[in-house]
Formats: structure tokens, C-alpha cells, sequence
């Protein structure tokens, strides 16, 4: 067996890598009446399946590092493949509270191993992951509320805060924690993350950020939608001046960091979108969750998979392969909002988005998925 192989993101990007391709070939589907009307069950499996798995892959790669504390133990490995499996196995039934267990499996288990670490620490983990913590308890909350909804009925306001804690909140929270911690150095403003922290001042503004961030979610599902989308807009593009430093081109050239810079003014950009268009909802949510999530997901797993495989950093700054994927998820996001401009070709719009977005992840998984399983000579690990 080669060393490090049973590392968390071995086990978790693949299947994320999957779950991200699956999630939308039931838009190519659908119209050959192979699958059920995928519109809910879509979203779901992206948010709930492929952004899941590469969160459990990256945070339990990284809090170790962060904490300077133990990566995952023998016992711990085991039970990710299990919660993996039933994850996939709760696809195949069709009731969704089997996915909504399977979800909070996976979900209680990160905590549990989170937690276990933060305990232990020797050096304390980013302030702005408090952002974190925010996400993984909206997660939990939102999926016990769509849990529990497959059994009693719920007040249509409880139900949609629900689906919002689920679908949206949680993983922007992780997005803005994490990635005021990685974003910054990958675009070369800011200290390497092998570097010791130090909590700081910053932490009460972080702890502030999220804690309103959160409660946007509560107002929207109170009817309170404009003044929601304000507040995350203006809470977004503090997080992306302050500490991404987005109004400044990316200090470290290459393809990596381009798509991740494009990923961080997609996301920006689109929730002032959600601000002033509100009509284009659906569609403006589509930029976030493919050209602004989904690159920057894909753009990160990059640097852990070159860092901790050991391999040859070079790739991340000149591969044209990585370039086309890049390019081709980022498109996939104004593929789909540009069916909101044309009612008229929405449905071959949505199947256009869909097949140009599986063309980005099969090309990244061509060039990266073969480097998950193989260990390099490098031994750069910067994240």
C-alpha cells in the first residue's frame, strides 16, 4: 500500500467527483423519460453529495494540519468508506429521508472528527473558520428539517428555512471560512497555510459575519427576501475585499489561480445579481452554485491533491487540460443562467449547461483523479 493513501481526500474526492457528474445527467435523462422530474432531487444530490464529499475530503485533510494534531486513524477510514456507501445506497430508494440519514451520517461524523481534533489542538485552527463551524451546524440543522419533514408536516416557513440552511447557506459559509484562510495564499496575498496562526481580533469579527450571515436565512424564510440578499451581499463582498483581496489580480500567475480568482468574482458578483434581479433568482443561484462554488471547489482540490500526492506543482500553473475544465465549469454556470433570458429554448439550455458541466469534470477527473491514488516524489504540502 503507498503511503498515504487512506489520506481523507483519497476517499472522499472521488466519490464527490462522481456524485458532481451524476447530479446532473439526470438533466440529460429526464427528457427521454429515463428518470423522474429532477428538479429536487438535483440540488440535493449537488449539495448533499458532491460539495459534501470534497468538504469531508478538504477538512479532514486540512484541521489536522491546522491543529498540528493526528490525520484520520485506521477506525476513522473505515467509517468513511461506510458513510460513503451509504450514501450512494441511499440514491437507490426512493424515499428521501434514507438520504437525508445518509447526509446526516456523513455530517455528524465530520463534527465528531472535527471536534475530536479541535480538543487536542496544539495550535489553534484560522479565525475566519469559525465560518466553519456556522456551515456544519446549518448543514446539520437544515437536513434534520428536511428529515423530519418526510414524516410530519412543518410549517411551510420552517420547511423553507430548511431547504435554504441546506442548499445555500451551509456550504457558503464553509466557502467564506475556509477560503478566507486559503484563498488569499493561492492567489499569493497572504501567508502559506503551513504557517503557525495566531487567533487574533479578527476572530470577533468573523464570529459577528457568520452569526448575521446565518440569520439572513432566518429573515428570507420569514418573507424578508430583499433585505436578506442584502445583508449576504454586503457580508460576501466585506469577506472578498478584506481578505481575498479580489480587487487586485491574482499576485501567483497560472491556471489554478485564474479559475480561482474568476470563481471568487463569480460568486461576488452574482449575489449582488440576487440583490437587484431577484426575478432571475433561480438562475442568478445557478452562477453561484457552478461558476463560483463548483470551480472554486474544483480549484482547491487541485492544490490538495498536487500538495499532499507529492506531486509536481507546475501542473496547477500551466496545464491546458485544467484550463479547458476550468473554463468549461465556469461556462456551465452562464450556460444555465442564460436560460432564464430565453424561455423559449429553456429546456435545450438546461441540457447545454448539463453537458458542458460534465465535460469540465470529466476533464479534471482525467488529469486529477489518476494523481488521488498515486503518490509523487514533491514534497511540497502547503495546504
Amino acid at each position: 500500500m503507498e503511503q498515504n493513501q487512506l489520506d481523507a481526500y483519497r476517499i472522499f474526492f472521488p466519490a464527490g467527483w462522481l456524485l458532481s457528474i451524476w447530479g446532473v445527467v439526470l438533466w440529460i435523462l429526464f427528457p427521454w423519460k429515463l428518470v423522474n422530474y429532477p428538479g429536487f432531487s438535483h440540488p440535493e444530490i449537488m449539495m448533499g453529495g458532491f460539495f459534501l464529499c470534497f468538504v469531508c475530503g478538504f477538512l479532514m485533510t486540512a484541521v489536522p494540519r491546522f491543529t498540528n494534531t493526528f490525520g484520520p486513524t485506521r477506525a476513522e477510514q473505515n467509517f468513511s468508506f461506510i458513510a460513503i456507501a451509504g450514501l450512494f445506497a441511499s440514491l437507490l430508494v426512493s424515499q428521501k429521508a434514507a438520504f437525508y440519514g445518509a447526509v446526516l451520517l456523513c455530517l455528524f461524523f465530520l463534527v465528531f472528527y472535527s471536534a475530536r481534533r479541535f480538543l487536542q489542538r496544539k495550535s489553534n485552527p484560522p479565525d475566519s473558520f469559525i465560518f466553519v463551524a456556522a456551515g456544519l451546524l446549518s448543514a446539520i440543522a437544515g437536513t434534520f428539517i428536511l428529515f423530519l419533514a418526510e414524516f410530519v408536516n412543518l410549517p411551510s416557513g420552517l420547511y423553507s428555512l430548511g431547504r435554504s440552511l441546506f442548499l445555500q447557506c451551509y456550504i457558503m459559509c464553509l466557502i467564506l471560512g475556509v477560503g478566507s484562510r486559503l484563498i488569499p495564499a493561492l492567489l499569493g496575498w497572504g501567508p502559506l497555510p503551513t504557517e503557525m496562526h495566531k487567533t487574533s481580533r479578527q476572530v470577533w469579527l468573523f464570529a459577528g459575519l457568520s452569526f448575521f450571515f446565518v440569520l439572513s436565512y432566518f429573515c428570507e424564510s420569514q418573507g424578508h427576501t430583499l433585505g436578506a440578499a442584502l445583508l449576504r451581499a454586503a457580508i460576501v463582498t466585506l469577506i472578498c475585499f478584506k481578505f481575498w483581496r479580489l480587487y487586485k489580480f491574482p499576485q501567483r500567475r497560472g491556471v489554478q489561480t485564474w479559475g480561482l480568482w474568476s470563481s471568487a468574482w463569480s460568486l461576488l458578483l452574482a449575489f449582488w445579481a440576487l440583490v437587484f434581479l431577484p426575478s432571475f433568482r433561480i438562475h442568478i443561484l445557478h452562477i453561484v452554485y457552478a461558476s463560483g462554488m463548483g470551480l472554486m471547489t474544483f480549484m482547491i482540490a487541485v492544490r490538495v491533491i498536487l500538495s499532499h500526492g507529492k506531486h509536481s506543482m507546475i501542473l496547477e500553473k500551466s496545464s491546458k487540460l485544467l484550463g479547458l475544465g476550468a473554463f468549461l465549469l465556469f461556462f456551465a454556470g452562464l450556460t444555465r443562467f442564460s436560460a432564464g433570458l430565453a424561455p423559449h429554448i429553456y429546456q435545450s439550455h438546461l441540457l447545454y449547461a448539463a453537458v458542458t458541466w460534465i465535460a469540465g469534470a470529466l476533464v479534471w477527473g482525467w488529469v486529477f483523479l489518476p494523481k488521488i491514488f498515486h503518490v509523487g516524489t514533491s514534497h511540497d504540502k502547503s495546504v
